[in-house]
């Protein structure tokens, strides 16, 4: 597959998950390097919404534990970082009414996060409802 703007969604969460359940490390000479660059918001700050979308989009793949360790550190962690104040109240819907996604929060670091968006991330993460 090659990077596109006719590319749905699905197709990008799809070779997310072959890229980064084949390697733990892509390369940019690596034909999947885009699955990177597309899923990376400080490339892309005008994606924030389609990059929310697409960590849905794999999570509800249910991939292997090795591929949500990356979508938790990278796009999420990276909406987290750049975007919380736009998707915390998302973040914790998700968090009260699926445990996948709760589960995903945990391998999230603070990173830029501003304290109160985190220490709701930190709430969020750890309902357990």
């Amino acid at each position: 597959m090659r990077n596109d703007d006719s590319m749905s969604i699905e197709q990008w969460a799809d070779a997310y998950i072959e890229a980064y359940g084949l390697q733990d490390v892509l390369t940019p000479d690596s034909p999947l390097w885009w699955v990177f660059e597309r899923s990376l918001l400080p490339l892309r700050p005008e994606a924030a919404e389609e990059i929310w979308t697409f960590v849905l989009a794999v999570l509800v793949r249910s991939p292997p534990q090795k591929v949500l360790g990356t979508l938790a550190a990278g796009p999420l962690e990276d909406l987290i970082a750049y975007e919380g104040d736009r998707f915390i109240e998302r973040i914790e819907q998700h968090a009260r009414h699926d445990p996948a996604f709760r589960h995903l929060l945990g391998g999230v670091w603070q990173n830029q996060a501003s304290p109160e968006i985190w220490e709701r991330v930190e709430v969020a993460r750890g309902i357990p409802w």
